[in-house]
């Protein structure tokens, strides 16, 4: 077979945790955008901010999905190119799933403080906090399971 040839071995199931990968961002983009969007006039600015910063975790999501991918699918070359292809997995995996972390704590920080703090602004209600707050998590820990994932598929180098 084919993928009997792939590089990583334990990557060859890797298509469904990237297809989750890929489907639970879309649903995180979806709900901010939602939220975004039907945001009452007025609105602190802020809120849109942060709604931004959990788009973008669910975007380190979705390159957690390719990286998944990419690994599963690539095919063995010569030893220095595999050595480093294990080595940028490796690191690219933690170091997105962190960013992804960094920017889903900032957005959830700067909904959380931000738009109810000024007394003369419509406030954000608590259930779309929440709502907002829970998709940002959601990102979070599907990306550090694709890493963790990854991490223990791909051998060290």
């Amino acid at each position: 077979m084919e993928s009997d040839r792939a590089l990583i071995p334990a990557l060859r199931k890797a298509g469904a945790l990237a297809t989750v990968d890929y489907a639970l961002a879309f649903a995180v983009l979806a709900v901010a955008g939602w939220l975004l969007f039907t945001a009452e006039k007025g609105t602190h600015a802020s809120f849109r901010f942060g709604l931004i910063s959990i788009g973008g975790a669910a975007f380190c999501l979705v390159v957690n999905g390719v990286m998944l991918v990419r690994g599963r699918d690539r095919r063995p070359m010569f030893r220095s190119a595999d050595k480093q292809f294990l080595a940028t997995l490796r690191q690219g995996a933690l170091r997105i799933w962190l960013f992804g972390l960094l920017l889903a704590v900032l957005g959830s920080g700067v909904i959380l403080l931000v738009p109810n703090s000024h007394p003369f602004r419509p406030r954000v209600s608590g259930t779309t906090m929440a709502i907002a707050i829970a998709a940002a998590a959601a990102a979070v820990v599907a990306a550090g399971v694709s890493a963790l994932v990854l991490r223990r598929a791909v051998p060290k180098p």
